[in-house]
């Protein structure tokens, strides 16, 4: 399966090995800079030296972890960028101190690398630094986005994918006041047999787009694959669910007119209340798809409750064929 956290992970390592070359070679630049302002033979104290360049590369590591990790406020960029404009000037300033040149010469040389001049072009170098890490930033805030679409959005509905459902599973914990409607189409083979996989595909888009209509800040819709499709509503209650089904079996359960031609599928849901005592969100889809099916044999179009005990016969092998069926088993809507 594919996981966005891996990707992004290559990335930060890459952007990371990067970011220590750029400060090796500006720190390097800068020494060199330094060596080259005067004749004598200057000479850096190690300890100096080896703080200046620790300087440089924790500066830019800080940035990159801003750029790529937690929330991107005003606030928090802010404070990134001062520690960035202190942690290079702490690079600069020490790198200065580092080097060694005769008695005589040394006040000349750290009244020149701190003249007001100098800090004046040090700020200035590095506002423009912290722009340019801002500009960076938001490439790969953008580009953030676009993988966290390609893995976690359905292409044909726009709606959420399988691979979004998992990390919403492995996430979450199930609200008693949640309810899960796990809906199938009703003859969506027969669709695809008899008007081609092309008009299939058109009829599960147009699906998709009835079914964004039950979407709020309490609903999440998710395309499981094939015609299968799953709502999660946070704050629900059993009456609520039960007004929704319909509702879903209603609209989707209106003619198809597809590139001249009309289609006619129905729907059926198993509803999974979070009433259910220790059900994890894997358990509560599982049992959703349980009560789907018996709204299946049931007769289509309608939807059914899941009630305990029921998964152990319809994730059966004999589910769906009709065989063995309790004989409590009365055909009816929206039990």
């Amino acid at each position: 399966m594919f996981h966005l956290s891996h990707v992004l992970g290559r990335i930060r390592n890459r952007w990371f090995a990067a970011a220590s070359f750029v400060t090796g070679s500006v720190w390097s630049a800068h020494l060199a800079v330094l060596v080259f302002h005067w004749d004598d033979n200057v000479r850096y104290d190690t300890t100096l030296t080896l703080i200046s360049l620790l300087a440089g590369i924790m500066t830019t590591f800080l940035i990159f972890h801003l750029a790529l990790f937690g929330n991107k406020s005003r606030l928090r960029l802010a404070g990134g960028g001062l520690l960035t404009m202190i942690g290079m000037a702490t690079m600069y300033i020490t790198g200065s101190e580092a080097a060694i040149a005769p008695d005589e010469d040394r006040a000349y040389i750290v009244h020149s690398v701190l003249r007001p001049v100098d800090l004046f072009l040090l700020f200035g170098v590095l506002a423009a630094m912290c722009l340019v890490y801002i500009v960076a930033w938001r490439a790969m805030r953008l580009q953030k986005q676009a993988l966290e679409k390609l893995a976690y959005t359905d292409p044909l509905t726009g709606l959420l994918n399988r691979n979004a459902w998992d990390r919403y599973a492995e996430k979450n914990t199930v609200n008693r006041n949640a309810a899960f409607l796990f809906l199938d189409l009703d003859e969506f083979k027969s669709v695809n047999d008899t008007l081609g996989h092309d008009i299939g595909d058109m009829l599960i888009w147009e699906v998709g787009q009835r079914l964004k209509a039950f979407q709020n800040k309490h609903r999440q819709i998710f395309r499981l694959g094939g015609d299968e499709f799953l709502l999660v509503a946070l704050q629900c209650s059993e009456a609520s669910a039960k007004k929704t089904a319909c509702d879903m079996l209603e609209a989707i359960k209106a003619p198809y007119r597809l590139a001249g031609k009309v289609a006619h599928v129905s729907g059926s849901i198993g509803i999974c209340l979070g009433s259910v005592p220790g059900s994890s969100c894997t358990t509560m889809l599982k049992n959703a798809d349980a009560a789907m099916y018996r709204a299946k044999l049931l007769g289509r179009n309608q939807f059914f409750t899941y009630r305990e005990g029921m998964s152990a016969f319809f994730l059966s092998p004999l589910r769906g064929t009709g065989k063995g069926l309790p004989k409590s088993l009365t055909k009816g809507r929206g039990a």
